[in-house]
């Protein structure tokens, strides 16, 4: 899987987010938006293009903020790109993840950069129902954007990387036992929304 080159943007993005002066005062916005995955990976088996639609409510302090963003693609294990995957399948990707951002408040230009982790739940049905296969675990992601407008009305354009975590309990988190390993199931999504500012 080749996503060096997808990097640049990314990066220059963050850079410029890093450097934006925080916002005046806090603000929250609901964003619904529409996007793509592309550059998807599960054991090296590529799924193609496919549609994702969901829903972001952030929380912007003074320069760094909280984000709850939900995102559902109704067909992403339908047959793809690589033929592994050329059979009758349906199937389904569900994330739900909080992330911080820094950046993106206020009105105007505002580039940020956002991380988090939280919920991926995959689901793939097969071979007239023989496949029945779902996975409920954690997940993290990590991107870019920007949003132009008012702060009340705005466009956001975005970019994320996803990728599943094969090894994260709630003893994890708590610093007990276990590890925090990265699994074989990622993507990348990119997406258009309308940001409302309340």
């Amino acid at each position: 899987m080749r996503t060096h080159g997808l990097w640049t943007p990314v990066l220059a993005l963050v850079i410029l987010a890093s450097s934006a002066s925080p916002a005046r005062a806090q603000q929250t916005v609901l964003t619904p938006y529409i996007g793509s995955s592309f550059n998807s990976s599960f054991d090296d088996y590529d799924f193609g293009t496919k549609l994702h639609y969901g829903l972001a409510l952030t929380h912007f302090g003074r320069g760094l903020g909280f984000e709850v963003d939900f995102a559902y693609s109704p067909t992403f294990f339908e047959p793809g790109e690589d033929e592994f995957f050329n059979f009758e399948s349906t199937g389904n990707v569900t994330t739900l993840m909080g992330n911080l951002v820094l950046g993106g408040g206020g009105g105007g230009f505002k580039p940020y950069a956002s991380g988090g982790i939280g919920l991926m739940r995959s689901r793939i049905e097969g071979f007239s129902e023989l496949l029945d296969w779902s996975d409920n675990g954690f997940g993290m992601n990590v991107g870019a954007g920007a949003r132009a407008g008012s702060g009340r009305f705005s466009l956001r354009g975005d970019i994320r990387y996803f990728r599943q975590l094969s090894e994260l309990s709630p003893l994890v988190l708590l610093g007990g036992v276990g590890g925090l390993d990265l699994g074989d199931f990622s993507f990348w999504r990119s997406s258009l929304g309308v940001s409302l500012g309340f």
